[in-house]
């Protein structure tokens, strides 16, 4: 089993404590894997216990094996020609491989029982949000999407139980929408959180997490990185939430 179906398979167990060593190990890849488990543990102010009992959540034996098969990983990329610096393609399949069925379940449920759908995104992130609303509207959901952090704070006091609040952030550290979506959490409001691989505020908030593998690219000091994951993401959440219902049509 690869490396990031290791992760996906097993990122419902990871804590927070377990997801900042995640992030920390795709983060420092290269040093982590010359790395004893004591001096990880000492870079994350945690025990070498904690490390070893966040490897085994994974699925791996102990450190040893998780710094192989993330080593492994790593590697297959460094034999993969580069596009522009980056490849988007790569990002795109290793997205793909972090989609869980069990947690796509729980949203298409959501989608399909609560009373409004609300679509938090800011930046370059508010073109897939807006995207997705309008896919959900075209089926006659009440699905709705706020890019202006004023109005996103004003329809957070809004909402109750019956409501779903899909949030976009690559970061998941985007100060303005955190603060609606824990506005509307405190409402009641069910929260699923879509954000980058590991540790973020964002997905600490939410009820649901969904998960992007996005690379950062610098250019001249302005990060850059892509949103196509992101709509990939809902366009495939969409059209499985089309064939669910079909199935359960169907079902006598």
């Amino acid at each position: 089993m690869s490396f990031f179906h290791r992760i996906a398979e097993n990122t419902q167990y990871l804590n927070k404590s377990d997801n900042e060593i995640l992030s920390y190990c795709i983060r420092n890849n290269c040093k982590v894997s010359d790395m004893k488990v004591q001096e990880v543990a000492q870079a994350l102010y945690t025990s070498p216990a904690s490390v070893i009992r966040f490897c085994k959540k994974l699925g791996f034996s102990g450190f040893s094996e998780f710094k192989a098969a993330l080593k492994m990983e790593m590697h297959q990329e460094e034999k993969t020609p580069k596009v522009n610096s980056i490849d988007f393609l790569k990002d795109i399949h290793k997205t793909t491989r972090l989609i869980q069925e069990e947690t796509v379940m729980e949203i298409l449920e959501l989608i399909h029982t609560k009373r409004r759908i609300e679509l938090f995104a800011v930046g370059s992130s508010r073109t897939v949000a807006n995207e997705f609303a309008k896919r959900l509207q075209l089926i006659e959901k009440s699905a709705y999407c706020y890019d202006d952090s004023t109005l996103m704070n004003i329809r957070a006091k809004q909402l109750g139980a019956e409501d779903l609040v899909v949030a976009m952030s690559v970061s998941g550290e985007t100060s303005l929408l955190i603060a609606a979506a824990n506005m509307a959490k405190s409402r009641g409001a069910t929260i699923v959180s879509i954000t980058s691989l590991g540790s973020n505020t964002l997905s600490d908030v939410a009820d649901i997490n969904v998960y992007v593998k996005s690379t950062r690219f610098m250019k001249e000091e302005i990060e850059v990185r892509s949103r196509v994951q992101l709509l990939i993401l809902c366009e495939y959440i969409f059209f499985r939430y089309l064939e669910w219902v079909q199935e359960m049509k169907k079902a006598p």
